[in-house]
């Protein structure tokens, strides 16, 4: 895909943003100059990565948006709320938020299993057909995905099942894919983004001890990667056009393993 080569007076949507990748992003675009409409569910460290944003770079717009998006009616009503703060076009939408839960389908709890998936998931679909028409609108646009490793490997290792976070993220991945033709035939001035993060460094629970020997300890040695290197990725790649971003020794080697073999992956 084509480079974004300027973020300065571009308008970005980022969800998750109130921590982790998320709040790094929201920095990083502030202080590119782009006006940045910030969504979380946590009010409190929503209200800490705004201001923070904020006085990074005084002259762009950074606004908080307190919401669930797994709740569609939520997200269609931000959408509004962004219009009327930002203008009728978006250049940029980040996809960002999750939560862990929901590991086992067979004995795990199903509202934890469907809540996991739908954050994951449905806050994907909702906010890409929500604010669809405002990155119609923008003279050149890209929807940036945050899957995972699990989008590559649907498992933590022997003995911990990771069935909706996984299940989610490989719907993310098939979903941003398929977009990139999509947007080619019916929308060439958009572009979509996947990001496949290993291991980082945020406030969401870390792997457990199963990753470091997981694959035969094909990665036990690695380091998990800092948020705000991941994010420093995720604009060096739209930058540059990228658009599959793999981030971390972890999700590197796990990628490089199932493609070579995938028939073996699961043993």
């Amino acid at each position: 895909m084509a480079g974004f080569d300027g973020f300065d007076g571009r308008v970005a949507v980022v969800t998750g943003g109130a921590s982790g990748i998320g709040r790094e992003l929201v920095l990083r675009l502030a202080g590119l100059g782009a006006h940045v409409a910030v969504c979380d569910i946590d009010a409190e460290r929503l209200a800490a990565a705004v201001a923070a944003a904020r006085t990074a770079n005084p002259s762009v717009r950074v606004s908080a948006h307190h919401l669930d998006v797994s709740d569609g009616e939520a997200v269609a009503r931000l959408a509004a709320e962004v219009a009327d703060l930002h203008g009728e076009a978006v250049h940029l939408l980040f996809n960002n938020a999750g939560v862990v839960g929901g590991g086992s389908f067979v004995a795990g709890d199903q509202d934890e299993w469907e809540h996991t998936f739908s954050v994951a998931w449905h806050g994907v679909y909702h906010c890409t057909r929500a604010f669809l028409p405002m990155l119609l609108a923008a003279d050149k646009g890209a929807v940036v995905n945050t899957a995972s490793v699990n989008a590559l490997w649907a498992s933590l290792g022997a003995g911990a099942p990771h069935t909706a976070y996984s299940a989610a993220k490989f719907t993310i991945r098939g979903f941003t894919e398929a977009l990139i033709e999509d947007f080619r035939a019916n929308a060439p001035h958009l572009s979509a983004v996947l990001v496949l993060p290993g291991h980082v460094r945020t406030a969401m629970p870390a792997p457990p001890r199963s990753w470091r020997t997981a694959l035969g300890g094909l990665f036990s040695d690695y380091e998990p990667v800092s948020a705000a290197d991941a994010a420093a990725a995720v604009v060096d790649a739209l930058r540059a056009g990228y658009w599959r971003v793999v981030i971390g020794q972890d999700a590197e080697a796990v990628d490089e393993r199932v493609r070579a073999d995938p028939w073996t992956a699961y043993e």
